[in-house]
């Protein structure tokens, strides 16, 4: 238990001496000041992100249900992707997704595709893949995916 003679800790950094150059410390209002400052820093960040998102939702809508996928897709976008097939799916009946650039694609964006393939399903919408790539069917096929995604090798080449 504390006794009364004991200095109060609150503010305290026990390892604030590693950030300290020689003969320099920081004070605990320092130390709030930049943490105010790197709040404010984030928060411009995140409102100059939701900024850009909406515009590209806007932009996806005025293209009528028209999707082309990266060359690369990768779990670091699944995230970015899923935005954009959330908002095609609230405003088109049929999504067209342009496959045609993909040079490697991971199990998370085909596990990505599939969810949205059923749901499209479910809601009565249509998702057709204009020309997949080879790279693209390949992979779908290694996972046995291709079938559910009604892509195949035969179709890829015609239109």
């Amino acid at each position: 238990m504390a006794e009364k003679n004991d200095k109060d800790l609150i503010g305290f950094d026990p390892l604030a001496w590693m950030n300290e150059s020689e003969g320099e410390a920081k004070t605990a209002s320092e130390d709030n000041s930049s943490a105010i400052t790197s709040v404010h820093e984030n928060e411009a960040i995140i409102t100059e992100t939701i900024i850009e998102t909406v515009s590209e939702n806007e932009a996806l809508k005025e293209e009528g249900g028209k999707l082309t996928l990266d060359a690369s897709l990768n779990i670091k976008n699944v995230t970015h992707l899923y935005e954009q097939v959330l908002v095609l799916l609230e405003g088109q009946d049929k999504i067209e997704i342009d496959a045609s650039s993909v040079t490697a694609i991971d199990t998370a964006t085909l596990q990505l595709l599939i969810v949205l393939k059923q749901s499209a399903v479910k809601l009565g919408k249509e998702i057709v893949f204009d020309f997949p790539s080879d790279k693209f069917i390949d992979s779908a096929e290694l996972l046995g995916l291709a079938e559910m995604l009604e892509i195949d090798q035969a179709a890829a080449g015609f239109f």
